[in-house]
């Protein structure tokens, strides 16, 4: 494409593509830079500041790495920008393995999932990088990321959970959340540094929640935790869907441009991404507050017709729940009757659930729009702030050129 230009526009001469590809790539860091001195941060959501309701962590395997394309001795320009410094993660995953003695989630859901197994080898002996593993807000904005070198072990999500700890997050989404956690209590009685982690509630992705053990969905699942809205927390899947398309385009790069321009060329599509969202974030978020608005009508329609069919009162619904959430965090396994009583009162419970979620929508994406608002004003303060103190410079230099006769 870049050869036809040259053409088109009457230019002689070739253009390397490595060469190119760097050039873009230090523009890209310059702008970067410029974006940094104008406070604009490319990984921190807007509507998620200061605090976050909601972080959802998964991994991506389309942007694996074989190990037949050579390593360079140069460094990615965006090196630790959003994907996090691969010694960093090593030293930390050793650290965990070292101090826990390898422990495993277990949680009480009964199925086997592969993305549970806790080992310190490969699970590929061609690839290096297995894949990233990705941390997103609910409004779809890229947070962090790390390269996977040993398969889907939970040391990984754990590092990218320590990384988020610097702001207050509500709730941790993970489509194991049932067995991560059981894990993290474990670690965190080996390394008390990391006790604070504990203070994130635990929340089992809501589509992902289907595939479980009622028992556990019940008692994991973001559908029935308090305070959580409609965050589905499966947000990574939505990312995934646009960042997989680059594993395309990184298969034209030559062996070493693969590997040290890898991490620039994934931070520099995350910050297009992210950009988008920001652009979009006013919208997206009156679209959802309208959305939740007539779900929430609909929702208690339904639930009053219910309620109506079946004769019960607002106090038996709230019984059945509270007696539903109790055998739900019992330990001993249900027999077969408590499984049929349940049974008899999902219907209720699932409409109950739907009504207080969106309730709690509507109000969070109240705030989110506050906290939206605030950080627009904010950086237009700066901005004025900046454009005048670059306005009393640019006048000083013109009248000092002026008295020195230019």
């Amino acid at each position: 494409m870049l050869d036809q230009r040259t053409v088109r526009f009457g230019r002689s001469g070739d253009i390397t593509a490595d060469s190119f590809r760097k050039s873009f790539f230090e523009w890209e860091a310059v702008r970067f830079e410029v974006d940094k001195l104008c406070l604009v941060d490319h990984f921190d959501c807007p509507a998620c500041s200061p605090d976050m309701l909601a972080v959802s962590v998964d991994e991506n395997r389309k942007h694996y790495r074989f190990k037949s394309a050579a390593r360079s001795e140069e460094q990615a320009i965006f090196d630790g920008v959003f994907i996090a410094n691969d010694d960093d993660v090593g030293r930390f995953v050793d650290y965990v393995h070292t101090s826990t003695s390898h422990v495993s989630g277990r949680g009480v859901c009964g199925g086997q999932w592969s993305a549970v197994r806790e080992t310190s080898q490969k699970l590929s002996g061609k690839t290096d990088e297995e894949g990233l593993e990705l941390a997103v807000c609910r409004h779809g904005v890229l947070l962090h990321a790390l390269n996977m070198f040993r398969g889907e072990i939970f040391a990984y999500p754990l590092y990218l959970q320590k990384q988020m700890a610097c702001k207050p997050v509500t709730f941790f989404a993970m489509d194991v959340a049932c067995k991560y956690w059981p894990y993290l209590r474990r670690v965190t009685e080996k390394c008390p540094e990391l006790q604070q982690l504990l203070t994130m509630k635990p929340f089992l992705s809501v589509f992902h929640a289907k595939a479980h053990d009622f028992k556990c969905e019940v008692k994991w699942s973001g559908a029935y935790k308090e305070g959580a809205g409609s965050t589905l927390g499966e947000e990574v899947e939505q990312c995934n869907a646009s960042l997989s398309r680059i594993a395309v385009t990184t298969k034209h790069m030559s062996k070493a441009d693969k590997v040290t321009r890898r991490i620039d060329m994934l931070t520099v599509m995350a910050m297009r991404w992210n950009k988008q969202k920001f652009d979009n974030l006013a919208s997206t978020l009156a679209r959802r507050y309208r959305k939740a608005t007539v779900a929430l009508q609909c929702q208690l329609h339904n639930l009053e017709a219910m309620k109506t069919e079946m004769d019960i009162t607002d106090n038996q619904l709230e019984s059945w729940i509270i007696d539903i959430n109790e055998w739900a965090e019992a330990t001993t396994s249900p027999n077969d009757a408590d499984v049929a009583a349940v049974a008899s009162r999902i219907e209720e419970l699932v409409a109950m659930m739907a009504v207080r979620r969106l309730e709690e929508e509507k109000r969070i994406l109240i705030a989110e729009m506050n906290k939206h608002w605030k950080s627009l004003c904010t950086r237009a303060d700066t901005l004025k702030q900046m454009s005048s103190q670059l306005s009393n410079v640019t006048s000083g230099e013109t009248w000092g050129l002026l008295q020195d006769g230019i």
